[in-house]
């Protein structure tokens, strides 16, 4: 990369970010495929649930079933239904695991005294992350570049847990651009902090957004003066 001049600036963002993209805290339900599918259920609320029922579309290989920060059980593993039994506390989390090739969740609801809540398992979710040009500087604190910088945003690990195609995918940044695509691409030559907010539709126009923050500052390079 040649000199830009005296001043430059640097982009700071967070390798793991980067790397792995970035979840909705908000969320109650994701679905996420590695080699194997995962159902993450969170417990956002201010109420301590007794169990999890999930409904499949087909008989299901459980791989695991284990709480995060709740104690819970298998109680039950009837075809194509799935019942967890225990302890759901705020912010308790439940992740299921099953083949790739299983069937998919068609409800699933948190058990509590007066019966069932209902958990929305339809919605799409936004998932994003970056791509910064080769020759990026890594630090302890994180990932650097010098700008003016072309970052790619892209949004390809977002999904619909019904197996749909997302139909839309839109890119909203705090300094007023707009931009549509799975993928997009921006040039930032203005220190600041900047925010971007990635919104995906699913064919029956479910939204769901996914945001992040981060800092463009002024740095002084040796090799400019």
């Amino acid at each position: 990369m040649g000199k830009r001049g005296t001043v430059a600036a640097i982009l700071v963002i967070a390798c793991s970010l980067m790397a792995y993209g970035a979840a909705n805290p908000g969320k109650v339900y994701e679905f996420i495929q590695t080699d194997r599918n995962v159902a993450l259920f969170s417990n956002l609320g201010e109420t301590t649930f007794t169990g999890l029922r999930v409904i499949f579309a087909g008989e299901v290989d459980l791989r695991q079933a284990i709480g995060i920060g709740a104690n819970v059980e298998l109680a039950s593993n009837k075809p194509g239904v799935l019942v967890l039994e225990g302890e759901i506390p705020p912010m308790g989390m439940i992740e299921i695991d099953w083949s790739l090739n299983g069937p998919r969740i068609v409800a699933a609801g948190w058990i509590d005294s007066d019966g069932l809540v209902w958990i929305d398992v339809h919605s799409p979710y936004a998932r994003m992350w970056y791509e910064i040009p080769q020759g990026t500087d890594e630090w302890s604190e994180g990932c650097i570049s010098y700008v003016p910088i072309d970052i790619r945003f892209k949004g390809n690990w977002s999904k619909d847990p019904d197996g749909s195609t997302l139909v839309r995918y839109r890119w909203s940044w705090s300094d007023g651009v707009v931009t549509a695509g799975e993928t997009v691409e921006r040039t930032f030559e203005v220190p600041g902090w900047y925010t971007v907010i990635l919104t995906v539709w699913d064919v029956e126009g479910l939204p769901d957004s996914a945001t992040d923050t981060f800092y463009i500052y002024r740095y002084r390079r040796e090799d400019d003066e």
